[in-house]
Formats: structure tokens, C-alpha cells, sequence
């Protein structure tokens, strides 16, 4: 009996990761890439427009304040029309911001396309996360949101080399047109593809029969404090989910946040220090490239951890991986300390690739099995709200103490949030 569950199982996830990858995961890829590719060049048509170096970091930092400002909207649009019209709708308004990106007269204009091309990301990917908080049993779910976010790594990594070339030979400014060109790809995919959620309908009322709505080797959830706060009646109540699922999320928000914030740190940093350190330019991107194929190469082995050892032993020892790079970042005073710190953060960051979805999905699942694109957006809110403040505190940091005292901060931070996760996943998520 126990045999035929696991071929089972075996098969339903062949089904999913194997036969459904081009309309669940291919959007994401070409959607990633896209943003990718003009990520570099934002900061660079800001200054074709007149602005400084601070002005154009701060309109770059536009993209992601898009990306908080649009995720609790997202959820509420997802909830109410659908994962796919999400998508179509977040592909259009991304083509749009582009072009106004592209034609942009002024400083203003340009911020307006950039923030916009956030809140654009912020309903793709979110509806991407509900999509398969939905579809995914909990005992692959770590697998597949591993491969999602794998995914955000593939485009990130590729988006960057399509652009090189094209700004070669046709100017920064053709770059935008990626990112049109890959949105378009995105619609035309999600028209002529069947629907996943048709496809996956019969898969998941097979995994309801054969498997139990718990996390590998967890018990059934039993009643908390925390469970008991967040009553049916609370869940459906119209209230913004930041208020309605608090107390949740100021736990595991907060700890996934940090996760973030040492994510979004390490882009900073690493080439910050590779430049005190006198590295010449090409050789600071090499390693950035070299340790980001590293990341890249590991974004699978994350979900398998996650699903046969439970999700702490990914989000523990990356946060722990990670503020051990950044603590050791004031002692590589040479070019082989930098390569060997900057190794260190990639690999430990490339054994938490999705275990943030993850979480977010295991806790939709559980506490808001009704409203999980609500839920979703909340906690996308405050992890993407991480995301947005790492660079930030590394700046002010930087400014007030050097860059060392930054690398001394962000390492204590990203100890502090191992010691939430290992403190808050056993007693919430159940593992």
C-alpha cells in the first residue's frame, strides 16, 4: 500500500514538473529575463536624461518600491479574477511601462515607467506563487517552488548577456524593447498553451485521496495561540491582510524578510567591496558571474532538502551560510578572500531557492485556505519590503561607519533571522 502511494505521488509530480513546465514555468523565465535585461540599463537612460549618480540609484530603487507598492493589490486582483488574467494583465502593463520607459522625455516619466514595471512584477510573479500554492501537494511543493524560483534565477542570469550585445550595436535604449519583446512571448504562451489549471484538476483530486494535508513527517497541525488568532471568521473579514493574518506574519514575515534583505545585500555589497579592495572592473563582474552560476546551479537541491528534511534545514543554514559571508567580508583583504567570500554567499543562497514561496505557500495553506492570493500578497509585502531595505541600510551604514560596519551589520541581522527560523517554523509551518 505504502509502495503504490509513492508511485503515486512519483507520477503526479512527474506530471507536473515534467509534462505542464512550457505554460508554468516558461512565462516566468521569459517575464525574469526580460526585467533582467534592463535592470543595468535604467540607471544608464537616467543619466542620459540628466540625472546624478544618487538620482539614478534612487530611480533604479524604483523597480522594487513598484514591487512592495504592488503586492497586497495583486492579491486582492488575483483573488478576484483569476491567476491567468493576472498574468495577461501584468505582461500588457509591463509592455507599456517599457515603451514609456524607452520614450521617456524626462526624469519624471521615466521614474512613473520604472515603478510601474515593478507593480507589473509584483502581479506576475504573484500570480505565478498562487498558482501553484494551489496546485502543488505539500510534499513536492518545496520542489516546485524551487524551480520557480529558479526560474527568476535563470532570467536574471541570461537577461544581463542578451543585453550586452544590444546595447552594442543599437544603444541602451534598444534594450527596453527585450522586455517588450519577452512580454509579448509571455501573452502568446499563456494564449496557446492549455490551461494548467484544467490539466492539474484531476492530479490534485488524486493527491487529496492518497496523501494526508500535512508536511513530510509533521504531525497533524494541532491548535496554537497563533492558529487560534486567526480564526475562519477572521479570515473573512475585507481588511488588508498585513492586519488580518499580524500575527503571523510579524514572525515569519519578519524572518523571511531578513532572508531577503541579505539576498538583496549581497548584490550590493559584493561589488562595493570588490571596488575598495582596487579589483579592476572586469575582474569584479567575472566573480559576480562565476558566483552567480554557482546560485544558479543549486536552485533544485534547495527543494529536495526542503521536502524530505522539512523547511528549517534550508532557511537555517542559508541565513546562517550567508551572515557568515558577510562577517568575513571585513578580513578578505585580498582578491582570493573576496572570491572565496562571494563563493560562500552564492552557495549558501543557492541552497534557499524558494524556500521564501515555500514558507508563503505553507502558510496560505494553512491559515488562509480561502483568501491564499490575500495571504499571499501580505506576505509577499513584507519579504519584498526586505528586499527593498537591504540596500538601503548598507547605503546609510556605509555612510555613517564605512563599508566594513555594513558587512558587520547585515551578518548580525541574518544571524538574528536564523534564530527566528529555527524558532518560529517548527511551531507554525509543523517541521
Amino acid at each position: 500500500m505504502v509502495e503504490g502511494t509513492e508511485q503515486t505521488a512519483k507520477s503526479e509530480q512527474t506530471d507536473f514538473l515534467h509534462h505542464l513546465f512550457v505554460p508554468v514555468y516558461m512565462p516566468a523565465i521569459l517575464f525574469a529575463t526580460g526585467e533582467g535585461a534592463l535592470i543595468p540599463v535604467v540607471p544608464l537612460t537616467a543619466r542620459a536624461l540628466g540625472a546624478d549618480l544618487a538620482t539614478s540609484g534612487i530611480i533604479s530603487g524604483l523597480l522594487m518600491i513598484g514591487v512592495v507598492l504592488g503586492d497586497i493589490p495583486s492579491g486582492f486582483a488575483v483573488s478576484r479574477w483569476g491567476e491567468t488574467f493576472a498574468m495577461r494583465g501584468a505582461a500588457i502593463i509591463a509592455i507599456i511601462s517599457a515603451i514609456v520607459c524607452w520614450k521617456a522625455p524626462n526624469l519624471t516619466v521615466l521614474a512613473v515607467g520604472v515603478l510601474m514595471i515593478g507593480i507589473a512584477s509584483a502581479t506576475f510573479n504573484l500570480a505565478r506563487h498562487a498558482f501553484l500554492t494551489t496546485w502543488t501537494p505539500p510534499w513536492y511543493r518545496a520542489r516546485a517552488m524551487s524551480l520557480l524560483g529558479g526560474t527568476s534565477r535563470i532570467g536574471y542570469f541570461v537577461g544581463p548577456f542578451l543585453a550586452s550585445p544590444v546595447i552594442a550595436f543599437a544603444g541602451a535604449q534598444s534594450v527596453y524593447w527585450i522586455h517588450v519583446f519577452a512580454c509579448v512571448t509571455v501573452l502568446i504562451v499563456l494564449q496557446v498553451m492549455p490551461d494548467p489549471e484544467k490539466a492539474l484538476a484531476h492530479n490534485r483530486a488524486s493527491a487529496e485521496s492518497h496523501r494526508p494535508q500535512t508536511l513530510p513527517g509533521a504531525s497533524a497541525p494541532s491548535p496554537t495561540p497563533l492558529a487560534a488568532s486567526l480564526s475562519p471568521t477572521t479570515r473573512h473579514r475585507h481588511r488588508l491582510p498585513i492586519i488580518t493574518y499580524f500575527p503571523v506574519l510579524i514572525r515569519m514575515g519578519t524572518a523571511a524578510g531578513i532572508l531577503q534583505m541579505m539576498r538583496a545585500s549581497r548584490q550590493v555589497i559584493l561589488p562595493l567591496w570588490g571596488v575598495q579592495l582596487g579589483i579592476s572592473s572586469p575582474h569584479i563582474a567575472l566573480i559576480m558571474g562565476i558566483a552567480g552560476a554557482v546560485d544558479l546551479s543549486l536552485f533544485y537541491t534547495s527543494g529536495q532538502v526542503m521536502d524530505r528534511f522539512g523547511r528549517r534545514w534550508a532557511a537555517v543554514p542559508v541565513l546562517v551560510g550567508m551572515s557568515i559571508g558577510h562577517l568575513a567580508m571585513p578580513f578578505a583583504t585580498a582578491e582570493w578572500g573576496y572570491i572565496l567570500v562571494a563563493i560562500v554567499i552564492s552557495v549558501a543562497n543557492g541552497l534557499g531557492s524558494g524556500i521564501v514561496m515555500t514558507l508563503g505557500s505553507d502558510l496560505a495553506s494553512r491559515y488562509a485556505p480561502d483568501d491564499m492570493p490575500s495571504f499571499l500578497g501580505g506576505w509577499r509585502t513584507s519579504t519584498d519590503s526586505g528586499s527593498a531595505l537591504g540596500p538601503l541600510a548598507i547605503s546609510a551604514m556605509t555612510a555613517v561607519a564605512g563599508l566594513s560596519s555594513a558587512a558587520l551589520l547585515m551578518g548580525c541581522c541574518g544571524l538574528f533571522g536564523a534564530f527566528m527560523m529555527q524558532r518560529y517554523i517548527p511551531r507554525i509551518v509543523g517541521k
